[in-house]
């Protein structure tokens, strides 16, 4: 169908869609009304005062689910009229698409095409104040050509050699007429002379065309020897609108003229700001992850693209370092478990020939694989956690806690399997936080500090309510760490010191940093080299 059709079509729909909702519309309030007849009858004739209550309620509600259902329809009738008429637009292609699927798909050319648009609206703007202004002096010269001839006609007693001169020298034809329209003498302008009309609009200059010229007239009421004749002044504009003609012509050719240089030195100085865009994108395209060390040259770059280079090239920084932290974890990991798993394959080897026939070996073999299993197990919950909470499914159960059963039931596991460390256990408080969450820090802490404290050390767990928060510590006397050390403890991967003789993954702070922050807590350290170290757990009353 081409646009007609469409169209007819379109309005052909929406005539019937607007019927339809009438339609409904007029059921509804008839049916209103019928109900709200019957429901006045009711309360108007009720015996009881309760019933004449209950009917009025009755009216209110089916008056409410009246405006609710027309609410409703008007609502459909809406949404398939805006359904119609997008059709249509797509249809037939609206002029906003057109220009979109015409667009230049390079940033520059986009740049470049907005630049034109907004000068393109500045320059008709002002091409419109510039020619209306013309316009405007034009016309106001004509005016007051007319009324100053005028004037000095009047001035002179309207002499008839004057009037000659005047409109030889202005180009004006002059008419003196009675008052019954009989001519008293008419010069200049003859071609025009039997056109004019006379006593119109008296006092006021007006415009009228004759053929294809357009003339400005003037009609002045004046006494002759006592008697009132009228004075008419027609001027040709001819001159006046060539001019304006001219204006206008050299105005458009101004704007065209300006909008091709425009775009032409437009599109070449975005081409060229733009141009470190494609040499920092070809750079980028040559870091790999093979040789993660790569950085991008800000030297010669002067515009605000140096920032967005060094934003990337500290993006890098970070992303190499969490490679390489990674690389190394997968290289550990890989060791760690190659060797509980090559003590499981001995000893199921060793079961597998001997173990029935040695209960001792078969004893042996059992505890060194669950050990083992046991480690491995702990290593993959640790890994799973971290997954789990990137990808946001861990969930803390908040509710009010009292902190201290907890800790001593934590704490006296603890003494149990470090019978040669001290733990000491000080304060109460009650925080709202996940029960078991809390055991699973507490046990990260705990066990942290044990691996860092000597023999005949002490660990102390603290519990204080604050003004904002309850407070809880885990300190120790251990051997501490740097200050270097204390800004990454909490990082995935991250181990400090590498020295001791204890093993680690570096997997257990940063899952008791995800565990706090999951109850909307916050965990701290403090940490001098050499005295000790205190954990710092935040948690809300």
């Amino acid at each position: 169908m081409n646009k007609a059709q469409l169209k007819a079509e379109y309005k052909r729909q929406k005539k019937e869609l607007k019927f339809q909702f009438r339609k409904i519309r007029s059921r509804a309030k008839y049916a209103y009304r019928i109900k709200k007849a019957e429901l006045k009858f009711q309360k108007k004739n009720a015996l009881e005062k309760e019933q004449a209550l209950k009917s009025k309620r009755q009216l209110r509600r089916e008056k409410k689910d009246y405006k609710q259902e027309i609410y409703l329809q008007k609502s459909i009738y809406l949404e398939k009229k805006h359904t119609l008429k997008k059709k249509l637009r797509e249809e037939l292609g609206s002029p906003v698409q057109l220009v979109t699927d015409r667009a230049p798909e390079s940033l520059a050319g986009n740049l470049t095409l907005g630049y034109l648009l907004v000068f393109m609206v500045f320059a008709v703007v002002q091409s419109v104040i510039f020619i209306g202004a013309s316009y405007y002096v034009i016309d106001r010269r004509a005016n007051e050509t007319l009324t100053n001839t005028a004037a000095t006609l009047q001035a002179g007693k309207l002499e008839k050699d004057l009037a000659k001169s005047l409109s030889a020298e202005a180009n004006l034809r002059i008419t003196l007429c009675e008052k019954d329209g009989s001519s008293i003498y008419s010069f200049g302008l003859s071609e025009i002379a039997e056109a004019l009309p006379l006593n119109q609009q008296v006092g006021e200059p007006y415009s009228y065309r004759y053929q294809s010229e357009e003339l400005r007239i003037y009609t002045h009421e004046a006494r002759l020897e006592g008697r009132v004749v009228y004075l008419n002044l027609a001027k040709s504009m001819k001159e006046e609108n060539a001019t304006l003609s001219l204006l206008v012509n050299l105005m458009l050719l101004s704007v065209a003229l300006a909008l091709a240089v425009s775009y032409f030195i437009g599109h070449r100085v975005t081409r060229n700001l733009l141009r470190p865009i494609g040499v920092l994108g070809r750079a980028m395209n040559e870091i790999s992850v093979a040789d993660l060390s790569q950085r991008l040259e800000t030297e010669n770059i002067r515009t605000e693209l140096a920032d967005v280079v060094q934003a990337y090239n500290r993006m890098l920084d970070k992303i190499e370092d969490a490679y390489l932290r990674q690389k190394q974890f997968v290289s550990d990991a890989s060791h760690e478990l190659r060797t509980p798993l090559a003590v499981i394959s001995g000893y199921s080897d060793i079961l597998s020939r001997w173990g029935t026939e040695d209960p001792a070996v078969t004893k042996e073999a059992i505890d060194a694989i669950m050990s083992q299993a046991e480690g491995m197990e702990r290593l993959v919950e640790r890994l799973l956690y971290i997954a789990r909470s990137d990808n946001g499914a861990v969930r803390a159960e908040l509710s009010e806690q009292a902190l201290l059963p907890i800790c001593e039931e934590i704490l006296q596991d603890f003494r149990m399997m470090h019978p040669n460390r001290r733990f000491i256990l000080s304060g109460e408080a009650t925080a709202r936080c996940d029960k078991d969450l809390i055991r699973q820090i507490l046990v990260i802490l705990l066990d942290n500090a044990a691996k860092f404290t000597a023999e005949e050390g002490e660990i102390t767990v603290s519990l204080a309510e604050e003004v904002r928060a309850t407070v809880l510590k885990v300190s120790d006397n251990g051997i501490g760490m740097s200050e270097e050390v204390a800004a990454h403890i909490f990082e995935r991967f991250y181990k400090g010191d590498s020295s001791h003789n204890e093993k680690g993954f570096g997997l257990g702070l940063p899952i008791a940093k995800l565990m706090c922050e999951a109850q909307g807590g916050r965990i701290s350290v403090e940490s001098t080299l050499g005295v000790g170290t205190t954990f710092i757990i935040q948690l809300a009353k």
